[in-house]
């Protein structure tokens, strides 16, 4: 199975989650995939563009994985919260094309991105208190993108906002109309990028990162273990609900 796959393009390297089966939900082996990916960064790259296959750009945790070991969902937020560093400390701008949806762990890959492309319709939000975790590990780049207030609304609320909403809130840089769009729209935008002077794009987001503190690890280990630790017996029963649910 492959979950990831890359590719090179006038000095832009293409990441796509590529398990459309399971909505590119993140589990052990998507988180992996997605580390190596990074890891082909080369001298010639000048812009990330991250993708997603299928009907959605990333649902979220694989909470299937959890049924047997919930432990698996510690390891889960954690290696989330690792995944937002690496790509907000990448060198190099970093474009997402997030179609569809991307929810919860999915939505909080794309604060880690530089920008993001949504459309209209989209779904994108952070409806994880219904199952007992708490988002805070996306919290740190969160704030950046959309300010105290409206990080604070978002991940209390748990509610889903549309692609203009979104927009609107400052989650998404740039909008299409539909899906379709999507794709185009955040390759043009990627290679755009990629083609202006590599050196001034750089310098730019290194010191973009050293004033917002995404450079601190401090600013991203407490929120992380806060969401880890939060994981309870409540967690537990409302998961168990859901699978004898859906195993009926």
């Amino acid at each position: 199975m492959q979950y990831v796959t890359t590719t090179s393009s006038e000095h832009v390297l293409y990441i796509t989650l590529s398990n459309a089966k399971k909505r590119n939900a993140l589990g052990l082996e998507m988180f992996d995939a997605l580390d190596l990916a990074l890891l082909e960064i080369t001298e010639d790259t000048q812009c990330v563009l991250l993708l997603g296959e299928g009907a959605a750009f990333c649902s979220g945790f694989d909470m299937k994985a959890c049924a047997e070991n919930l432990s698996i969902l510690e390891t889960y937020i954690l290696r989330l919260s690792a995944l937002i560093r690496s790509l907000r400390r990448l060198p190099v701008p970093v474009v997402a094309g997030a179609h569809g949806a991307a929810i919860a762990g999915g939505c909080a890959l794309l604060t880690g991105c530089d920008f993001v492309v949504g459309e209209t319709d989209g779904k994108y939000g952070y409806p994880v208190h219904l199952i007992g975790i708490s988002p805070a590990v996306t919290i740190p780049t969160l704030f950046q993108k959309l300010g105290k207030g409206a990080s604070r609304s978002l991940v209390m609320s748990g509610e889903l906002l549309s692609g203009s909403k979104a927009h609107s809130a400052g989650l998404l840089s740039h909008l299409v109309t539909d899906a379709a769009e999507v794709r185009s729209a955040a390759t043009a935008l990627a290679h755009t990028l990629a083609s202006k002077p590599p050196r001034a794009i750089q310098a730019t987001k290194l010191w973009l990162n050293e004033l917002d503190g995404s450079d601190n690890d401090a600013l991203f280990d407490a929120p992380a273990v806060q969401s880890a630790s939060s994981i309870s017996e409540e967690t537990i029963e409302r998961l168990r609900k859901i699978w004898n649910k859906n195993d009926g």
